[in-house]
């Protein structure tokens, strides 16, 4: 676990597994993504060469930061993330009733495992291939982090990984299933009612956060189709 003081934003940002984060948030990048209620496409417009308006990379000090590229596979415009003994956030400043637009859905595919004998449940084997990271706010301004993540080789999907009091609910994993794109689908109102939020939740960030610092290891992989949208009636 990685505690980095952002002198700037006025933080502690801890890598790895857990953040310790006050306000004003690290992704506030003064151009958050909104919406009236219609379907939000994350990756629609995303430059890497030159980061969009709402975009952040959040590295960490002496650490390799991760290198993430759109791309295109099939002809299909995808994110690439791929680490070598490196981590670092590539994250969406957000605006997102949780209520209105609970629903994230996405792809993913991983081509390159974490391969390590580390414990994944420590926090010196908290290193995942691929993995989303969520803040979300309420009302009264309280603030709760959480990620998704690729389960290297202990978690079925439906779990949660919980190191000290961060929740990470497990989407996927498993070196079996590398090699395929899989979709998957989780509804964010009861992510953050699992992980203990109160209130009226805001999605603040959603970001990629895909590292292999830990384990000194490396990874590769790929994300495709990241939406958040309405409840089916």
């Amino acid at each position: 676990m990685k505690r980095i003081p952002l002198i700037l934003a006025v933080v502690i940002l801890g890598g790895g597994s857990a953040y310790w984060i006050t306000r004003p948030s690290p992704y506030n990048s003064g151009a958050p993504l909104v919406s009236n209620g219609e379907p939000v496409h994350l990756l629609e417009g995303l430059e890497t060469e030159a980061l969009s308006d709402g975009w952040l990379h959040r590295t960490f000090f002496r650490i390799k930061p991760t290198d993430y590229r759109v791309t295109e596979e099939d002809g299909t415009r995808v994110l690439r993330c791929t680490t070598d003994n490196s981590a670092s956030i590539l994250a969406r400043d957000t605006k997102i009733s949780v209520a209105k637009l609970p629903m994230l859905s996405w792809r993913w595919k991983v081509t390159q495992p974490i391969e390590s004998d580390v414990d994944e449940a420590s926090e010196d084997g908290d290193d995942h291939p691929v993995r989303l990271y969520l803040r979300f706010s309420n009302e009264d301004g309280e603030t709760q982090g959480a990620e998704i993540i690729w389960s290297n080789e202990k978690y079925a999907p439906g779990d949660y990984k919980i190191i000290g009091s961060f929740y990470h609910y497990v989407a996927n994993g498993l070196s079996e299933n590398t090699q395929q794109w899989h979709n998957q689908t989780v509804d964010l109102g009861q992510l953050y009612s699992d992980i203990g939020g109160t209130g009226t939740a805001t999605l603040e960030t959603l970001g990629f956060f895909c590292d292999s610092d830990n384990t000194g290891s490396r990874s590769d992989g790929l994300f495709g189709d990241v939406t958040l949208s309405a409840r089916s009636n």
